[in-house]
């Protein structure tokens, strides 16, 4: 199992909208892909001034997969949330594989 995981810091400004963006645009479509099978959203528990952090994971069976997902909606997935929130939403993200 391969986790495609991106961490958010978002803005408070934009934060409300950001979470309906998040759960209404984003997860539905990146879902429909049928690239990944489920997905986690979490928030981070730390303290940032510049707004609230979340993680946001979506599981898919290997690492092909994500990579053809790459090559396919990668690019328009994240030019959605730049011209959605501009720099009022900073993201980053990274791949984990399951061990246990």
């Amino acid at each position: 199992m391969i986790v495609f995981n991106t961490t958010y810091l978002v803005s408070l400004d934009v934060h409300d909208a950001w979470l309906q963006w998040i759960s209404f645009r984003h997860i539905p479509s990146m879902l429909d892909t049928s690239f990944f099978i489920e997905h986690r959203l979490f928030k981070v528990l730390v303290d940032e001034e510049q707004g609230i952090t979340y993680s946001l994971q979506f599981s898919s069976p290997d690492m092909a997969t994500i990579e053809e997902w790459q090559k396919k909606h990668r690019a328009e997935t994240e030019a959605d949330l730049r011209e959605t929130f501009g720099e009022s939403v900073m993201s980053f993200s990274t791949l984990l594989e399951e061990i246990k």
